[in-house]
């Protein structure tokens, strides 16, 4: 009687199952790379409003769009004291935070698409981290 059919196993570490999550990270790791520096870079005025500047916007603004509540409250105090911008600075960042996750969503549907005209940005600060940089 033949013994029954061995299956195929490389042993090489690329085809093994346990090395395609990682794979699956690396990949998603470059991804975000490429667009952090494609959103990055500082281009003409209209290369500047693109689709994929939107499409980075509505990314950026649902994964760190809960900044806001820090940079409401750093930019509340810093117009009108302490007091008012741990309480009304708090009470702006929780509003905003839930309008940028929003837009975000908005705009990483819409992001082929040209609305607004000219894939001009819905909120101010544009990026998130732009509450922190000073270019508002």
């Amino acid at each position: 009687m033949p013994s029954p059919p061995v299956p195929f196993h490389s042993s090489h570490p690329i085809d093994s199952d346990s090395s395609r999550p990682q794979r699956a990270r690396c990949l998603m790791m470059l991804a975000v790379l490429v667009l952090g520096f494609t959103i990055l870079v500082p281009g003409t005025s209209s290369a500047r409003d693109t689709a994929a500047r939107k499409f980075g916007r509505g990314v950026s603004n649902i994964g760190l769009g809960v900044s806001a509540i820090p940079g409401q409250i750093m930019q509340t105090t810093q117009e009108s004291g302490p007091f008012v911008g741990a309480t009304w600075g708090l009470a702006k960042g929780v509003g905003m935070t839930v309008a940028t996750e929003v837009v975000g969503v908005f705009e990483l549907l819409t992001c082929p698409f040209e609305t607004p005209p000219d894939f001009k940005p819905i909120v101010s600060p544009e990026f998130p981290w732009q509450y922190f940089t000073g270019s508002r």
